[in-house]
This record gives structure tokens, sequence and C-alpha cells, in this order.
């Protein structure tokens, strides 16, 4: 299954407005559903394969239940400090169009060089 890099951008984000520590400090958290709830566009198991693959490469804290040869569930607890600085990287609608343009000339590219690539842009207009 590929990763589709517009999903994970877009549940990070929701990840980030949506995931809370509450004044009794305890965290809320989301499930698979929510996150189908929030964006109709992305099939199920996209969501769910792209939330799999951020709890893998530690941009959430999740935990992953599995059922019937597949996942049957996620709950989602919160953004680690990896996930952060990659959404602080491709926050911005400016910076990611530049980005996406940019992936899509060479056809792919990993998270690592999608964050790179964002710093890169990111850099140059602080810098203008």
């Amino acid at each position: 299954m590929k990763l589709n890099k517009d999903c994970v951008r877009d549940l990070l984000l929701y990840c980030e407005k949506a995931l809370t520590l509450d004044d009794s400090l305890s965290w809320n958290h989301l499930n698979i559903q929510n996150f189908c709830d929030e964006f109709p566009k992305y099939s199920k198991s996209e969501i769910a394969y792209t939330l799999f693959m951020l709890e893998e490469a530690d941009f959430i804290s999740a935990n992953v239940i599995p059922g019937n040869g597949g996942i049957c569930e996620i709950i989602v607890f919160h953004i680690t400090y990896s996930g952060h600085e990659f959404i602080d990287t491709i926050r911005s609608n400016k910076i990611w169009d530049k980005v996406s343009s940019a992936i899509s000339s060479v056809g792919s590219a990993s998270l690592p060089v999608i964050q790179d690539l964002a710093t890169h842009f990111l850099i140059n207009a602080l810098k203008n």
C-alpha cells in the first residue's frame, strides 16, 4: 500500500488540533472513526495505514489493536516531538504546495526527504 503524503499532513494537523491535555492532565484520544468522520475523502484503510505508519515513524503515540488478521482499532494519544517537528515544517500551505510540486516532479519522496525539502523552503521564505 502506498503512503499518501497529503493524508499524512491532514491527519497530523488534525491530531495537533484535536488532541489536548486537559486541566486534570489527562490526554483525550482519537480513534479511527474520528479520522474517518473528519476526512471522508480518504478511505478507512488509507487512514488506518497512514496512522499505522505515523506510529511506526514515531510521529504519534498510538495503540494499534490487531484483530481478524488486520487492524481492529487504532487509538491515538498524542503527537511526539518528532511529529511536532515535522508538522512545523509542513504546516504552511504555501510551503506544502512547493513541497508537493517538487515531489510530483520526481514521483515520490520519503517523510525525511519531505521534511528536509520543507525546511529548505521554509528557511528560504524566512530569509526573504
